[in-house]
């Protein structure tokens, strides 16, 4: 798969299918859309395409009222990765694209700059300013301007409702990580670097490992959790019991901390980066009456995270 990070200022492919959305979190509903993009393109012996962005659309518009990202762009591009797709460009939405219509759009950039012959689009897609560009507008100006509009009408749903990012990121923010990996068809992930903690775990016989992750990344619910953790280098998983929250017990500040103890082993020097993958919601946050309480939970909390994960 050939990247790009920005949109070409002239022509650089001669003919593609393609496929335009925000695609946040490439769930299953993602996942089902490029299916059919690769087998359209295959039938007409065109290369795959995606063109998403760094961040999302709406979040030009209303900056003040914008909800995290359950990919961020690094991710999403290992996300479609996975795919089989030949071209991937994910590039800044910003107000040279924000300010165009439909028809400018299409035919500037997608249609002379990237050679759409298909375009690959599900039951709601809209393109260009105010989502003037309805699938039968484009359907129209496709048979003006030379390129074919596909539309997939079927919505996959879970859990009897359509998948969709928002869906998906609510179930992440009340801790439903086991719906919210269904949607995606994985397990929901955090990844970040290590940052020093106060050390408290290591006095108290439970070690941990702090995570620090980038503030556009949405975060799951305050709690406890089984994860599996995946250290910089290497090839197979850690596990491990997770905690996000403020740690009530035993401080009195309000900023949300991540901080994992990896089971039935000893590190002796923490990695660098981590990416964490959120299997079961173990309980909420809790604030112990002592020292010992939080102990004894937080040996039953791995005891219950070693069982699930093994």
């Amino acid at each position: 798969m050939q990247v790009f990070t920005e949109l070409p200022s002239t022509n650089i492919l001669d003919r593609i299918a393609l496929s335009v959305g925000t695609f946040d979190g490439v769930h299953c509903g993602h996942q089902r859309l490029i299916e059919v993009l690769k087998r359209e393109a295959a039938a007409r012996d065109l290369p795959s395409a995606v063109l998403t962005f760094q961040d999302m659309p709406y979040c030009f518009f209303r900056p003040d009222d914008c909800p995290n990202l359950l990919t961020l762009p690094h991710e999403k591009i290992a996300e479609f990765g996975k795919l089989g797709i030949d071209y991937l460009f994910i590039v800044p939405f910003d107000k040279q694209i924000a300010i165009q219509s439909y028809d400018a759009f299409a035919t500037g950039v997608l249609r002379e700059k990237l050679g759409l012959e298909l375009l690959v689009a599900g039951p709601d897609f809209a393109l260009g300013k105010n989502r003037d560009g309805n699938l039968d507008a484009l359907k129209t100006l496709g048979q003006k301007i030379g390129f074919e509009t596909h539309v997939l009408n079927e919505k996959i749903e879970c859990a009897g409702a359509p998948i969709s990012s928002t869906r998906v990121r609510g179930c992440v923010e009340k801790g439903e990580v086991e719906i919210a990996s269904q949607m995606l068809g994985h397990d929901f992930s955090l990844e970040g670097e290590v940052v020093t903690g106060k050390q408290l775990g290591r006095t108290i016989g439970v070690p941990t490992i702090n995570l620090e992750i980038h503030p556009r990344k949405v975060l799951a619910a305050k709690g406890v959790y089984a994860a599996r953790a995946w250290f910089d280098g290497e090839s197979s998983p850690h596990l491990a019991a997770l905690s996000i929250g403020n740690n009530p017990t035993v401080t009195d500040e309000n900023s949300i901390k991540i901080e994992f103890h990896v089971i039935d082993e000893t590190i002796a020097v923490a990695p660098k980066n981590v990416r964490l993958e959120l299997v079961t919601w173990l309980r909420s946050e809790e604030k112990f009456d002592s020292l010992d309480a939080l102990v004894f939970q937080m040996q039953s909390d791995i005891a219950r995270a070693k069982m699930i994960l093994s």
